[in-house]
């Protein structure tokens, strides 16, 4: 699968980064850059490094730029990994990550579950 990078309307792409992009959220203050490679597995992989100058962005903002630079259809993934792989170059900047491959990208189990009373929950 062919990745295309197409900058949503209520962003202003910015410049490039490598292979990526840098974009500007229009009205809201967050900062973007996207980009897509083959990483070891073979496959190719979005990563969408998201961040604010003076604050770390809400779950709020992670869904809206998960939304806009990855779409609704696709499963993105936020990695912890073990402390001594850690990367901080912007103390407030998240990161997601997502698997294309013709596939809706899942690659871990499906962990939420509708609980009585509640609704779906992870």
């Amino acid at each position: 699968m062919l990745w295309e990078f197409k900058c949503p309307p209520q962003w202003e792409l910015v410049d490039r980064w490598g292979d990526g992009y840098i974009c500007y959220q229009k009205s809201g203050g967050l900062r973007v850059i996207i980009d897509c490679e083959t990483k070891s597995d073979g496959f190719q992989w979005i990563h969408v490094s998201v961040s604010r100058k003076s604050w770390t962005p809400t779950h709020e903002d992670m869904v809206l730029v998960k939304r806009d630079f990855i779409g609704e259809e696709l499963y993105a993934y936020s990695i912890w990994p073990p402390k001594e792989n850690y990367v901080n170059i912007h103390n407030h900047c998240l990161h997601l990550w997502a698997k294309i491959d013709g596939s809706n990208g899942r690659v871990l189990p499906e962990f939420s579950e509708v609980i009585e009373g509640i609704g779906r929950s992870i």
